[in-house]
């Protein structure tokens, strides 16, 4: 009788070292898993804000800026006599 209690507990103690084992593996795993899918998760978060961002500062202050670079293309001479278009066209002709 001794002897097959010694045998059980035994059986016992190896079942429990192996289920902690597996639930260590397991637990590592699903850890890995989540780090995987929040980082998935944040990367498209991110895109959808620059993107959002983006959107946001074209419509609000880039034709400002693109504005003011039209006005100082459109000033190509310094006297008020000249053809600023024609001057424009010669300067384009002559950049490249």
């Amino acid at each position: 009788m001794a002897n097959s209690f010694a045998s059980l507990s035994t059986a016992i103690a190896w079942g429990s070292v192996i289920f902690a084992l597996i639930g260590i593996v397991a637990g590592i795993a699903w850890g890995k898993i989540v780090t995987i899918q929040a980082e998935n998760e944040a990367r498209t978060e991110a895109k959808r804000a620059a993107n959002e961002l983006i959107k946001e500062w074209l419509s609000n202050q880039a034709p400002a800026i693109i504005r003011a670079h039209v006005e100082l293309m459109g000033r190509t001479v310094l006297r008020g006599d000249e053809d600023d278009d024609a001057a424009a066209d010669e300067i384009g002709k002559n950049a490249g």
